[in-house]
């Protein structure tokens, strides 16, 4: 492994967080996809890296200490966000919506989850293949409890079930896009355009 060295640099009251960190290679399974992965001083973690919200409220905040304002007030325990700057205790969140906040450390990490997302309900699968029995649809705007993925599928489960939902369809999963849920729904439901 690399050792890069990097420093703190203070500019203009907005702080950019680097630090002694190593460059390693990161399975494409644990990785963000199209983001370079480095390993955080901090936290011995990837950056970026998908956590989920520890608690049921969490502040996200303008800047990474108590002195900086509240810019976001979370409500939903298990929320999926993605690290992307890290400081000692302070780590840069995006939201599934793309907005980015710092949130203590503390509130982070709690079991792995995802958010659901689409424009109708995803079928919940008995197994990891595209013509499995169905056996829940689960409503866009649910989160559920990540268990661990396998191809082009991830176990979850949501409100008591237990089955397996398309990646693509699930963001906070392993390998998945870091683009904000809106910005991956107007791809998807982007027109076509055919020529003859």
């Amino acid at each position: 492994m690399k050792i890069v060295v990097a420093a703190i640099v203070m500019a203009l009251g907005s702080f950019t967080f680097s630090a002694f960190g190593q460059t390693a290679k990161v399975e494409q399974s644990s990785a963000v996809s199209g983001m370079t992965v480095r390993i955080s001083a901090f936290s011995g973690k990837p950056v970026p890296r998908f956590e989920s919200l520890k608690y049921a409220a969490v502040h996200g905040r303008t800047g990474p200490s108590l002195e900086y304002p509240i810019a976001w007030r979370y409500e939903r325990q298990g929320l999926p966000v993605m690290v992307v700057k890290e400081s000692r205790d302070w780590r840069m969140v995006r939201d599934p919506s793309g907005d980015e906040v710092w949130m203590h450390a503390r509130t982070l990490g709690g079991q792995p989850s995802v958010l659901i997302f689409g424009d109708a309900a995803v079928d919940l699968k008995s197994h990891p293949k595209a013509n499995s029995r169905v056996i829940a649809r689960m409503e866009p705007g649910n989160v559920a409890t990540l268990i661990g993925c396998e191809g082009a599928f991830c176990q979850v489960y949501v409100q008591h079930r237990k089955g397996w939902a398309a990646k693509s369809q699930l963001w906070g999963a392993p390998g998945t896009s870091a683009q904000p849920v809106e910005r991956q729904l107007a791809r998807l439901s982007a027109p076509t355009i055919e020529s003859d």
